[in-house]
C-alpha cells in the first residue's frame, strides 16, 4: 500500500477509504492496548502515537467528524467515505454504549488530547454515564482538539489553546535500544492483533443469525482464544469469556448453539486461564471475580479441579475462603472433583472438602460424608456433623448417633447438640444411657447436662420414667453436683410436654431450694401446655 505521501496508483476516493480504515484500526489498536497493557508499559504510548499518526493524512488540515451507527463508521459531509469493517463496527459498539454519536476532531489536535479520549472510552459506559457522560469527562480531562456529539466547531476552534509540541512521533529521531526491545516490540503487536482479531470475531458472532455461520465462528473464537493462551497472554479473555457467558443466556440462541458456546467456554478456560482468574480476583479485580463466579456456575466441572488444586497447596485464611467460594458457585457439577479428594491423605484438605460439600448441600453427597464420619481426625469428623445436618438432617440420624460413642469428647458433645437440635427421637435410648451410667462422683457431670438437654428439645415421652427415677433417688456422694443434675432433669422434664411428670414435680416443688424452685417452673410449665 503507498504512503499516503506518496503518490498513489489508487483514486481519490478509493485513497480516502483506506485511509480511513488505517485511521479506525489504528483507533481500535490504541484502545485496546490501553486496556491490554499494564499503566506505565511503553506499548500504550507506542499504539496511541501510531493512531496520531495514521488520523494526521485523513485529516489533511481540516477538520473532520466521524459519525458512529451500528453499521459503519461515516464521514460527515462526504456520505460516500464510510467504513463497515468489523473494526469500524467493534469501535461504533463502544462509542454507541457511551451515548457518543458524533465524534469532531480539527486538524490542530494534539497527543495528549488523542491519549486522553481514548483514556476516558476505557471506563466502563454505566460509569461514565453516571458521570455525567462523555462530554462531561472530557471537558475535566480539558480535551480541546476533540469534541464530542452536537460541539460547536466554531467554539472549539476559538477555545483551542496553545498545546506543548506535539512529540516527533514519525520514528525518525527515536533511540534504538537493542535487538531485544524490537523482538518484544513485535511479538506485543502480534498479541494486540490476536486480541483485536478475538474482539472482532465475538462482535460478528452477536449479529450473527445463520445457525451454521454462527458454529463456524465459534470454532474461529477457539482458534483465536487458542493463540492467546499459548503465549500466556490471559487479560484480553477476559472481556471475550464475559460476553461469551452472555451470549451463552441469549434467549433466541437453538440448543445446539447454546451447548456449543458452552464447550466454546470450556475450550477457552484451561487450567492457566482459571489460575489466572483465581490470582486476579485474589487481588479484588471486581470483573475477574464475576467472572470466575460465573464459569463456576455454567462448567462447575471444568473448574473444580484446578480450583481444588489451589486450595490443597493455599496458605492464607482469606485465599482458602475466597477458593472455598468459588468451589461452592460449582454446585452439582463439582461433586465429583470435591467427593474424590476426601481419600486424601492430608486431614485438612478432607476437611474443606467437607465444608464444601456441605455449602453445596446436595444430597448426592450424603453416603461420602456418612463414611468420612470414621476419619481419624476429630477436626473432620466434627466437620462431617455440620455438613450432614446442612444437606440433609434426619438422614444422618444413625450417623450422629453413632458419634454419641466417639472417644473424642467435642465430638461427642457435638453429635449431641445436634441431635437435639433435629429433635431425633432415635438417639432418647442412647442419651438415656449417658445420663444414668453409674457416675456416684458424677465426674461427667457436663455431658450428662448437655444429653438432659438434648432429650428436654426431642421432648419423647419414653425417657419420662428414667427421668422421674433420677429426679427422685438420693444422691449422697457430691450432693450439690447432684443438686446441679436435678436442677437439669427438672428443666428437661419440663419441656418434654408429658403430664405423667407433675405430681412428682410439684411434689419437690415443696422444697425451699433452687431444686424446688426449678420443678415448680417445670409443674406449671407442663401445665401450660397442657391447657
Amino acid at each position: 500500500m503507498a504512503s499516503p505521501h506518496q503518490p498513489s496508483l489508487l483514486g481519490k476516493g478509493q485513497r480516502e477509504e483506506v485511509l480511513l480504515e488505517n485511521a479506525l484500526n489504528a483507533l481500535a489498536k490504541a484502545l485496546k492496548a490501553l486496556t491490554f497493557y499494564p499503566s506505565g508499559h511503553p506499548q500504550r504510548d507506542e499504539s496511541v502515537a501510531s493512531a496520531f499518526q495514521q488520523l494526521q493524512p485523513l485529516l489533511n488540515g481540516e477538520e473532520i467528524v466521524l459519525l458512529w451507527s451500528r453499521e459503519a463508521c461515516t464521514v460527515a459531509d462526504r456520505p460516500a467515505l464510510k467504513s463497515g469493517s468489523l473494526t469500524a463496527k467493534g469501535l461504533a459498539r463502544e462509542m454507541l454504549t457511551r451515548k457518543l454519536q458524533r465524534l469532531t476532531i480539527v486538524p490542530e489536535v494534539t497527543l495528549r488530547d488523542l491519549a486522553a479520549f481514548l483514556a476516558i472510552l476505557t471506563i466502563e459506559a454505566p460509569a461514565i454515564l453516571a458521570r455525567g457522560g462523555v462530554e462531561t469527562e472530557m471537558t475535566a480531562a480539558g480535551i480541546t482538539t476533540i469534541g464530542a456529539n452536537e460541539v460547536d466547531l466554531d467554539a472549539l476552534k476559538n477555545g483551542l489553546e496553545k498545546e506543548e509540541e506535539t512529540p516527533d512521533i514519525s520514528g525518525e529521531n527515536l533511540d534504538e535500544e537493542g535487538e531485544n526491545q524490537a523482538k518484544a516490540g513485535s511479538k506485543n503487536e502480534a498479541e494486540l492483533q490476536e486480541a483485536l482479531e478475538l474482539d472482532a470475531l465475538i462482535a460478528q458472532l452477536k449479529e450473527e443469525t445463520s445457525e451454521p455461520r454462527y458454529l463456524q465462528l465459534l470454532r474461529g473464537i477457539i482458534d483465536a482464544a487458542e493463540k492467546l493462551r499459548r503465549k500466556e497472554v490471559f487479560a484480553p479473555l477476559v472481556p471475550a469469556l464475559t460476553v461469551m457467558l452472555a451470549e451463552h443466556d441469549q434467549q433466541q440462541l437453538s440448543d445446539q448453539q447454546r451447548e456449543y458456546v458452552r464447550f466454546t467456554i470450556e475450550q477457552m478456560t484451561d487450567s492457566p486461564m482459571a489460575s489466572y482468574l483465581l490470582d486476579q480476583s485474589l487481588r479484588n479485580n471486581g470483573a475477574c471475580i464475576a467472572l470466575l463466579g460465573g464459569l463456576c456456575a455454567l462448567i462447575g466441572k471444568s473448574m473444580a479441579y484446578p480450583l481444588i488444586q489451589r486450595l490443597c497447596v493455599a496458605d492464607a485464611l482469606h485465599e482458602r475462603k475466597t477458593i472455598a467460594s468459588f468451589l461452592t458457585r460449582t454446585g452439582e457439577a463439582g461433586i465429583p472433583a470435591l467427593l474424590s479428594m476426601l481419600r486424601d491423605e492430608r486431614w485438612y484438605v478432607v476437611r474443606n472438602m467437607v465444608t464444601i460439600l456441605g455449602e453445596i448441600a446436595s444430597p448426592t453427597a450424603l453416603k461420602a460424608l456418612q463414611s468420612t464420619a470414621a476419619h481419624p481426625e476429630q477436626k473432620v469428623r466434627k466437620e462431617v456433623i455440620k455438613s450432614l445436618l446442612k444437606i440433609s438432617p434426619h438422614g444422618a440420624e444413625s450417623t450422629l448417633v453413632s458419634l454419641i460413642g466417639d472417644s473424642d469428647a467435642d465430638v461427642v458433645r457435638q453429635a449431641i447438640y445436634s441431635l437435639g437440635s433435629i429433635r431425633a427421637r432415635a438417639a432418647v435410648r442412647p442419651l438415656l444411657e449417658i445420663i444414668t451410667t453409674a457416675d456416684p462422683f458424677l465426674k461427667e457431670l457436663a455431658l450428662k447436662k448437655q444429653a438432659l438437654v438434648a432429650i428436654g428439645r426431642i421432648g419423647d415421652r419414653q425417657a419420662t420414667d428414667a427421668l422421674l427415677n433420677l429426679l427422685g433417688c438420693r444422691g449422697w456422694l457430691a450432693p450439690r453436683r447432684w443438686q446441679e443434675l436435678k436442677i437439669a432433669i427438672a428443666n428437661a422434664l419440663g419441656q418434654m410436654g408429658d403430664e405423667s411428670a407433675i405430681p412428682l414435680l410439684k411434689q419437690m416443688a415443696r422444697q425451699d431450694s433452687p431444686l424446688g424452685k426449678a420443678c415448680g417452673e417445670a409443674a406449671d410449665n407442663l401445665e401450660r401446655l397442657a391447657k
